[in-house]
């Protein structure tokens, strides 16, 4: 069982990386071909709530693994 919930703990940060890394590259192509202030914005605020998902399931992670004393 333990293997399955690794898995999937990986295929899952595999995904939100993806997600982080269209979402900045969406954003960077947006700037280079100067997109109106509001499209911008929406892919700004896209990306940093991605990243901000990132973290979350990062730190959910660490707190898994931590010995308990």
């Amino acid at each position: 069982m333990m293997c399955w919930e690794i898995f999937i703990g990986m295929k899952l940060i595999n995904t939100i990386s993806n997600v982080v890394t269209e979402a900045k590259e969406a954003y960077e192509l947006a700037c280079d071909r100067g997109v109106p202030e509001k499209e911008l914005d929406r892919l700004e605020k896209n990306y940093y709530e991605s990243l901000k998902l990132l973290r979350i399931y990062e730190n959910l992670g660490k707190r898994e693994i931590k010995p308990i004393d």
